[in-house]
């Protein structure tokens, strides 16, 4: 069993936080994504009352675990800005089963060497 972990406190979100290292803002963010909005960073910085650059922060980091998109969006006068939007839950369920049964076989096979220790 994972040291983080005791059976009582296994459940959705802390297996996403585990599977991903997700802090408490990132998934502060996430939940906000989770309604359905489209946000940009200054949106979601002013709703999690942080600065936007540690907004920015959380939300490359969303970004590259694959939890979120980012959509460019052009202004028509010039300039663009991003929205921000969380992915497709089945999309984000499918990702963190393949993440499991990775994980499994990488320590299956730690264990399996065992006779090496």
């Amino acid at each position: 069993m994972l040291p983080e972990f005791d059976k009582e406190e296994i459940n959705c979100e802390n297996v996403i936080e585990c599977l991903y290292g997700l802090s408490e803002l990132d998934k502060e963010i996430l939940s906000l994504l989770s309604e359905g909005e489209e946000l940009r960073s200054s949106e979601i910085a002013e709703k999690i009352d942080k600065d936007q650059s540690t907004a920015y922060r959380s939300l490359e980091k969303l970004l590259s675990c694959g939890l979120i998109y980012k959509e460019k969006h052009t202004i028509r006068n010039g300039g663009y800005y991003f929205l921000y939007s969380r992915r497709p839950l089945d999309k984000v369920k499918e990702e963190s089963m393949r993440c499991i049964e990775d994980w499994y076989e990488e320590m299956k096979g730690a264990v399996e060497e065992l006779d090496n220790f």
